[in-house]
């Protein structure tokens, strides 16, 4: 399996620092809930939406607004937003795509409380979900139809099943349907689901973006158009604001992202391969093991299951 250029990308990310305040070479907190204003003009300008500038951390802080330029470079995206949890990130990108009487098709296995998402809070908004399985082309094709929403995740949680996302997205923008994709296994370091025709990205940012066990988080990556209306819609709403703090923290780990991921690959897979000829152990769902990652996946993580 042949990665991307982790030094490249870890260039991508360094350069992103310069200029920042103070030329810092670890940037600074912008620990603030609030910010002043030079004169009463300079207010009006901000409020009448003519200069765009921090007034509330909620709304927009200049940490936090570095991580996300951080990852949408990263992703490949137009713009990125973060918050304070993965869930918070997953639910706000679908609740601003459907609405009540509306249908989502999902793959199976998606990570279990986003399961839990659709299967409570949807749909006591009667929003329907229908599951399909990933692998299964024509089966997707013949769910979309009358769908306002297709979320995938690739590979899937528990038994890291892969799927060729850039096909299933064809068979949504066919139908002008709108997509979102669970990107917390791969990263960006190994897979960049916006280049397959992917819409929205979204990630649990606690995991191998944080890196350290020590920032609950999560972003969502994709065009100004569409991390325009999360940021109008759900993001101001719902109150699931990333901190400053924790935003310090992710761009800490964003800078070693691409060295890390190079090592659980290679710590993954010996595991699994252990795992794989142990006599007790009858199957191990790990992608990597067969040699054939499908198009758009460049390499593999450590997380994987056996049984």
């Amino acid at each position: 399996m042949n990665g991307p250029d982790f030094f490249d990308q870890a260039s991508l990310i360094a350069a992103h620092d310069e200029g920042n305040a103070f030329d810092a070479v670890v940037p600074p907190i912008v620990q603030t809930s609030l910010f002043t204003f030079s004169n009463y003009d300079e207010m009006l300008e901000t409020y009448r939406g003519e200069k765009v500038r921090p007034t509330y951390t909620r709304g927009l802080n200049p940490t936090v607004r570095m991580f996300e330029e951080m990852l949408a470079k990263l992703e490949g995206a137009e713009d990125a937003i973060g918050f304070a949890s993965g869930m918070s990130a997953i639910s706000s990108a679908v609740l601003s795509f459907v609405e009540p009487g509306d249908r989502i098709v999902a793959v199976r296995h998606i990570y279990p409380d986003a399961f839990r998402l659709f299967g409570t809070l949807l749909a006591r908004m009667r929003i329907e979900v229908t599951y399909v399985e990933g692998r299964d082309e024509a089966a997707v094709a013949s769910a979309l139809p009358g769908a306002k929403l297709f979320y995938m995740e690739s590979p899937t949680s528990w038994v890291m099943e892969t799927h060729d996302i850039g096909a299933l997205a064809a068979l949504a923008k066919s139908r002008g349907i709108p997509t979102i994709i669970d990107n917390s296994w791969a990263s960006p370091v190994f897979q960049r689901p916006l280049s397959l025709g992917v819409d929205v990205v979204v990630h649990s940012a606690s995991k191998y973006l944080g890196g350290h066990s020590d920032v609950v988080a999560g972003v969502v990556a994709g065009s100004k158009e569409l991390i325009g209306r999360i940021r109008g819609e759900a993001y101001p709403y719902l109150g699931g604001k990333l901190s400053p703090f924790d935003a310090w923290l992710l761009i800490r780990g964003l800078r070693t992202l691409p060295i890390r991921m190079r090592a659980h690959q290679a710590s993954g897979l010996e595991i699994a391969r252990r795992l794989r000829d142990h006599p007790i152990v009858e199957r191990v769902c790990h992608p990597g093991l067969a040699n054939l990652l499908p198009a758009g996946l460049t390499g593999t993580s450590g997380l994987f299951s056996f049984v």
